[in-house]
C-alpha cells in the first residue's frame, strides 16, 4: 500500500469513527488534541490501535514494533505513528 494523503484520510475516518458521542461534532484536524478536543483516554487508543491493526490487516505486535500511546497526543502524532508502522510492515513484506 502507498502512503499518501489517501492514507492520511483514512487515519482520520478511523479516528472520527472512534471519537465518543459528545464530541462527534469536533473538526478533526491535524493540530487536534486526541484528548482534550476528542475524549480519547488510553482506553480509546488502544481501541483505535486495534482497528488500525484490522483496517490495514497488519499484527503491530508481531512486526515487533510498540507503540506509546501517552506520547500521541495530536491527530498528527497518529498520523505519523501510522506512516512508520505502515513503513515497517511493508519492509517487512519485502
Amino acid at each position: 500500500m502507498q502512503i499518501d494523503t489517501q492514507f492520511d484520510e483514512q487515519i482520520i475516518g478511523l479516528i472520527a469513527s472512534g471519537v465518543a458521542g459528545k464530541f462527534k461534532k469536533v473538526k478533526i484536524t491535524r493540530e487536534t488534541s486526541l484528548q482534550k478536543e476528542l475524549g480519547l483516554d488510553s482506553i480509546g487508543m488502544l481501541s483505535l490501535v486495534f482497528r488500525f491493526e484490522e483496517l490495514f490487516g497488519i499484527d503491530i505486535a508481531q512486526l515487533g514494533i510498540e507503540i506509546n500511546v501517552a506520547k500521541l497526543k495530536t491527530v498528527e502524532d497518529l498520523i505519523a505513528a501510522a506512516r512508520s508502522i505502515m513503513s515497517k510492515a511493508q519492509v517487512g513484506q519485502a
